[in-house]
C-alpha cells in the first residue's frame, strides 16, 4: 500500500491512502422460481393476429367422383398439420366442427349451390370419425407428455354423385381444449 504524507500549515505529517483500507466481504441470497402449470402450445400453426391455422387438406383435382378418394392435412412443417405441447399429465382434447356447408352431421364442401361430402378421421385407417364431442362426434383425447405431439387429420371424400364442375370449399374450426 502506497502512503503518502501531506505538509499541513502546523508542521504535521498526516499519512493518506489512494486506496481502500480495509478489504471486505458481503453476501446475500437470490431467489430462483419456475412454475409448471398446466397448459398447452400448438405448434407449427401460423396466425395472423385474428385467426389461427392449423394447416390445409388438399384432395387434388378429379373428373369424377367415383372412387373414393383420401387425403391428410398438411402444416408449415413436414409430417403434420400442428402439433399439441401440453404439460405433462395435463389431459387435452382437440374438437372440429362440422363445417360450413353441413348438412346435419354430414360435411360438405360448397362451390355456389353444389356439394361434395367428406369425412375427417383422428387415424390412417379412417376408423375414428374426428368430431367435436357432442352429438356422438367423438373429439380427439389426450394427455400430455411435455414433448410434442403432431396433429394430423384424416380426410376422405366417398364415392357419390359427381356435381358440376368448380373448385369446392369448406372450413372448419378446430377447438383445442385442456
Amino acid at each position: 500500500m502506497k502512503r503518502r504524507f501531506l505538509l499541513l500549515p502546523a508542521v504535521l505529517l498526516v499519512p493518506y491512502s489512494l486506496t481502500a483500507d480495509a478489504a471486505g466481504t458481503v453476501q446475500g441470497q437470490l431467489g430462483i422460481q419456475i412454475i409448471i402449470g398446466a397448459g398447452c402450445t400448438v405448434n407449427n400453426g401460423s396466425s395472423n393476429g385474428s385467426t389461427n391455422n392449423f394447416g390445409s387438406i388438399n384432395f387434388g383435382q378429379y373428373p369424377t367422383l367415383t372412387s373414393t378418394i383420401d387425403a391428410q392435412s398438411v402444416g408449415a412443417a413436414p409430417g403434420s398439420s400442428f402439433g399439441i405441447e401440453c404439460a405433462n399429465a395435463t389431459n387435452y382434447s382437440v374438437a372440429l366442427n362440422s363445417g360450413l356447408n353441413a348438412s346435419g352431421n354430414q360435411r360438405r364442401m360448397a362451390s355456389g349451390g353444389a356439394f361434395v361430402n367428406y369425412n375427417l378421421y383422428q387415424d390412417a385407417a379412417r376408423a375414428t370419425p374426428w368430431g367435436n364431442g357432442s352429438n356422438g362426434a367423438t373429439a380427439l383425447a389426450g394427455v400430455g407428455t411435455g414433448a410434442n405431439q403432431e396433429m394430423v387429420v384424416y380426410g376422405r371424400v366417398p364415392n357419390q354423385t359427381t356435381p358440376a364442375t368448380g373448385t369446392y370449399t369448406d372450413t372448419v374450426q378446430v377447438t383445442i381444449t385442456w
